[in-house]
């Protein structure tokens, strides 16, 4: 009896071992396996933020409108705009480019003015000479025309009635080879403006082709330094100069001396310049 009772009690230890040995395999077999971290929700919400793009909210009339207010000139309500050569600089598609610029205008956006108001305002400009370096000078001011801008991707379309005034300044086509704003006359810089007399002073004609008063060296540096001290604009920091098509190998040849405000207001160019040659 005694040994059935042994007997009984060892198999009951043996299946005890069994069953903890078993436990022990499934615990470990849990622990092995490697699972994917999930993703918070904090993480779902800035992944999702990230892929969506920020919606504009101003309508394209509030930002032509916005445009109108800021840029076009008060006293006369036109809007300025320097350009260079007639066929090269004077076009449609770069009168479209400077108003989408300043605009802040979506490039898919388009400016339309019907063709017969652009030829009347293209034959004027390319009527009106070599423009004029003084203030005042070398404008073209146009009678208004309606101007249709259009944002394809949005379906907006906007129609105002815009006066343009133009002026022509050959040396800024190595500046703004495409045009850019420029100021009203009344609006110029008043330093550079009472300058201008001195500036002409070495200018040429074709009854005098070279200014003879020049007896420095024929480098751009002294040539600069030549003309700031003769209109008495020598602060870099407020006027820019160039020397448009100067040529340290060529003198005798003709060049134009160009001032601008630095300082000018909005990103609009402000210049006056004559054309010149050194003997």
């Amino acid at each position: 009896m005694k040994k059935i009772i042994a007997l009984f009690i060892g198999l009951l230890m043996l299946a005890a071992f069994v069953s903890c040995g078993a436990k022990d395999a499934k615990e470990t077999k849990g622990t092995d396996q490697t699972a994917a971290p999930a993703t918070s929700a904090t993480e779902e919400l800035t992944e999702s933020e990230s892929e969506t793009e920020p919606v504009d909210d101003v309508s394209l009339e509030e930002r032509v409108d916005a445009f109108l207010e800021k840029y076009m000139c008060v006293t006369h309500n036109k809007l300025d705009i320097i350009f260079n050569y007639a066929g090269a600089s004077f076009t449609l598609d770069n009168i479209a480019a400077i108003i989408k610029n300043a605009a802040g205008l979506p490039s898919a956006c388009t400016i339309e003015i019907d063709e017969a108001s652009f030829e009347i305002m293209a034959k004027n400009y390319q009527d009106s000479g070599d423009g004029g370096g003084g203030t005042g000078n070398g404008f073209c001011w146009e009678a208004p025309v309606n101007v249709v801008f259009t944002n394809p991707s949005s379906g907006e379309s906007v129609e105002r009635e815009i006066a343009f005034s133009f002026r022509k300044c050959l040396p800024s086509a190595e500046i703004y080879p495409d045009g850019v704003l420029g100021t009203c006359p009344e609006d110029g810089n008043a330093e550079m403006q009472a300058a201008y007399s001195k500036l002409k002073t070495a200018e040429v004609s074709e009854e005098n082709p070279a200014y003879e008063g020049y007896e420095g060296e024929y480098t751009a540096e002294a040539i600069e330094e030549f003309f700031r001290d003769l209109t008495g604009l020598t602060d870099k920091d407020a006027y820019g100069f160039y020397a448009v098509g100067f040529n340290p190998e060529a003198k005798g040849e003709s060049f134009y001396a160009l001032f601008c405000d630095k300082n000018a207001p909005d990103g609009k160019f402000d210049p006056v310049w004559i054309e010149t040659a050194f003997k």
